[in-house]
């Protein structure tokens, strides 16, 4: 259960977002508490990767204002809003050279310096072995270069963590590492939301639930009131297009 007397992690106010003359968010206002995992879900088109981008601050809102802790973002620097708020994109964009070149990176470029030991834990918490740190990226198959970019996002101990369908190229036993790794980092005081197609992903890991339908806000509740309130039919009848790619 989403424990709403936590201070405040994001609040949009009236946000709405277009390109090109399509509106893809529309008038949203609602608050994100900073406990627990929050889950993003909605059909194709919905603005599911809209809504992610703009908490990091790779978009500004077209209207309306976002506040992150109660301080408006627009005043923050994207550099160190970014170094809260983590984000892990759905396809992998890693820099040319090794596994460790890759982790390092994000330390490196704060300033900080990163403990080499913390490694194979890392690459523990995704399933590979600890061989991998010299391998260079082009020698990973899709799948190994999503580990490694979910793990490299972390090395930056973010307070933040920011999922945009961070399993859809995994097999099935890393995508349970995934889902325990998550479920403990949240534990450990990390606020994670996560942009997911799967209701059954959804289902197990998150505390609460943003639905969005074209653009607006359908309903922010308990993932257990949710799963309560509707029968699987009728859950799968409002992502029937979820298979889709998303904005």
């Amino acid at each position: 259960m989403i424990d709403n007397s936590s201070e405040s992690l994001f609040e949009l106010k009236n946000v709405s977002y277009q390109i090109n003359g399509n509106q893809i968010l529309k008038n949203l206002s609602f608050r994100i508490f900073s406990s627990g995992i929050t889950g993003i879900l909605g059909p194709s088109g919905s603005g599911k990767s809209t809504l992610l981008h703009l908490f990091n601050k790779l978009i500004s809102p077209t209207q309306g204002r976002i506040f992150y802790q109660n301080e408006d973002i627009a005043t923050i620097s994207s550099r160190n809003l970014r170094k809260s708020i983590g984000l892990v994109q759905q396809s992998p964009f890693l820099f040319p050279g090794t596994v460790l070149e890759n982790i390092k990176y994000g330390p490196k470029i704060w300033g900080e310096q990163f403990d080499e030991k913390k490694v194979g834990s890392l690459l523990n918490n995704v399933g590979l072995p600890k061989s991998f740190i010299n391998k260079d990226i082009n020698q990973l198959s899709g799948g190994e270069q999503a580990r490694v970019n979910f793990i490299r996002t972390l090395a930056n101990n973010p307070k933040v963590l920011l999922l945009d369908e961070p399993t859809s190229s995994l097999d099935v036993t890393t995508e349970k590492m995934i889902e325990k790794s998550l479920r403990d980092l949240s534990k450990r005081g990390i606020s994670i939301l996560i942009v997911t197609h799967s209701l059954e992903q959804a289902k197990l890991i998150t505390d609460q639930v943003i639905i969005l339908k074209e653009g607006r806000l359908g309903q922010k509740i308990t993932t257990n009131a949710f799963f309560q309130e509707y029968d699987s039919d009728t859950i799968r009848k409002m992502f029937s297009r979820e298979e889709e790619e998303d904005q």
